[in-house]
């Protein structure tokens, strides 16, 4: 594991392949880590430079005290490109780590060659109605949170994942939640900009064939309206597809940043 110091705490990151390829940042979902991305890791790295961070209150960046929130990510992003000596990336992300990638893209379009998102929906347009459902779904976390972090944990690893070897790694990864983390994700709302206007990168949207229904018709209205989305329904996947079917989502997302090399 690597650190970037940023302002008064560290933020963990993990890399993996020769840092002169071109280089992927891939930011793991809502209560992961960078572990979320092993098989990636592992895979891609023969022809990429992988960095891998883990968020506020995930994995191994846990600061003392900060007042930073989850939208201060794609700022450390920045940080650890400008310590890499990295001029751009393609941007993967998973969930939360998908709605972050974006804010990314929109602040530092130059360094961004293009974007993946991993079971997660647009933060500029057409989102109203999963912003509603999530809305609702971190209200009900509140009572498990506040009385049984075991049962929360297990909970969120079950709606993260499909099949049985993906929830116990997502529980796996879910040990290092703390009720600070819940903090830390009151930034979530600063990362969504309306704007009507089509990306101007390349965008690979990716859903598992058994994620949410409302995502997956999201999916489909969202690669409407973008001319340089493409859209991917991966077979017996979850959410987190990338996790759950890796060999499947390595190869169309190698396939995808290879095209945009």
């Amino acid at each position: 594991m690597e650190s970037i110091r940023f302002k008064n705490y560290d933020v963990a990151y993990q890399t993996a392949g020769d840092p002169s390829n071109p280089c992927i940042v891939c930011l793991h979902p809502a209560f992961g880590n960078h572990h979320a991305f092993d098989d990636q890791l592992k895979t891609l790295s023969t022809d990429y430079y992988l960095i891998a961070p883990d968020m506020l209150g995930h994995g191994m960046t846990q600061p003392e005290k900060t007042n930073d929130k989850v939208d201060a990510t794609i700022a450390q992003i920045n940080a650890i490109l400008d310590q890499s000596q990295i001029k751009s990336a393609h941007l993967l992300g998973v969930s939360l780590g998908s709605l972050i990638v974006q804010g990314f893209a929109y602040q530092y379009p130059l360094r961004t060659k293009s974007v993946t998102v991993v079971g997660g929906y647009s933060i500029h347009k057409n989102n109203k109605d999963l912003m509603k459902t999530q809305n609702k779904e971190i209200f009900s976390w509140l009572f498990k949170v506040l009385f049984d972090m075991k049962s929360f944990r297990e909970y969120v690893s079950r709606q993260s994942t499909y099949l049985p070897q993906a929830y116990q790694r997502m529980l796996d990864y879910s040990q290092k939640i703390t009720r600070k983390t819940f903090l830390y994700l009151q930034g979530m709302r600063k990362i969504f900009i309306d704007n009507e206007a089509a990306v101007n990168y390349p965008l690979l949207i990716v859903y598992g064939d058994h994620d949410l229904p409302i995502a997956l018709e999201h999916g489909k209205e969202w690669v409407k309206i973008e001319p340089k989305a493409a859209l991917v329904i991966i077979e017996n996947a979850g959410h987190c597809a990338n996790m759950e079917q890796p060999e499947a989502f390595n190869e169309v997302f190698a396939r995808f940043v290879g095209e945009k090399r």
